[in-house]
């Protein structure tokens, strides 16, 4: 009788055990799509002529349209059919705005106004300009390929970064260059040492090493600073989609 039990309970055991092996693996087949899913179901988005706009990670609703920006036709704001206003500058392809109803952040009461929606790639990254360079966090890089086409040389740079995206101990030869400056949110950094995220960090370079930038940071719980590496961002922009006009 308990050999009886016991056999039961190993053909229970080897049930269960074959039946999870089964579920984790479908998880892992499917994970890329259910991320890619989640990512896109998450945050609202549209997509203009090939290149897929986010909503700006510092919300807005304007009660009129930005200056440079014209109506340029009607769109569907991902996760909804309703037809919405949309409007464009060639000037400025990062950008494109959204007239949709929005709700005031302390009242909650809705209002319609004019909403931005940035480029994708740009909704995520921090970036540093430097000597007519523009850098990249180290860390941004890794989820590049998940949101735009990284040339292969891009990405070798990347790949060959001796250092981890945050060092504890200052690398020899990085000396300080100056301050970051607050560059505008959601764009590409036009001014000297501009930053699109952290304003008024140290900023080291070392002559040897043209491709890395560090920027100190001091993060809360931390006795000293930290140091976010950062490697030059592209060779030249991928022309992935049209151009908006």
């Amino acid at each position: 009788m308990k050999k009886k039990i016991f056999l039961a309970l190993t053909i229970l055991a080897a049930f269960f055990f074959l039946s999870t092996l089964w579920f984790h693996t479908a998880g892992f087949q499917d994970g890329e799509k259910d991320r890619e899913a989640l990512k896109t179901t998450q945050i609202p988005s549209v997509e203009v002529k090939g290149t897929t706009y986010v909503i700006t990670s510092v919300f807005e609703g304007a009660s009129e349209c930005p200056e440079g920006f014209a109506y340029a036709g009607e769109i569907a704001v991902s996760g909804s059919d309703t037809l919405k206003p949309y409007y464009i500058n060639p000037d400025r392809p990062e950008w494109v705005y959204i007239y949709q109803e929005c709700r005031g952040q302390q009242t909650q009461e809705p209002y319609m106004g004019y909403v931005r929606y940035v480029e994708e790639v740009l909704r995520w990254v921090t970036l540093l300009r430097y000597q007519g360079e523009v850098y990249i966090f180290l860390n941004d890089t890794y989820y590049l390929p998940y949101q735009t086409e990284v040339a292969p040389s891009d990405q070798a740079r990347y790949d060959a970064v001796p250092y981890d995206s945050v060092l504890r101990e200052l690398p020899e030869g990085f000396q300080p260059v100056g301050k970051t400056v607050f560059d505008e949110r959601d764009l590409v950094p036009t001014l000297e040492l501009g930053c699109n995220r952290l304003p008024g960090q140290q900023v080291l370079a070392d002559p040897k090493e043209p491709d890395i930038l560090l920027l100190r940071n001091y993060s809360s719980g931390l006795e000293g600073p930290e140091y976010w590496v950062f490697v030059r961002f592209q060779d030249e922009k991928p022309k992935t989609s049209e151009s908006l006009s």
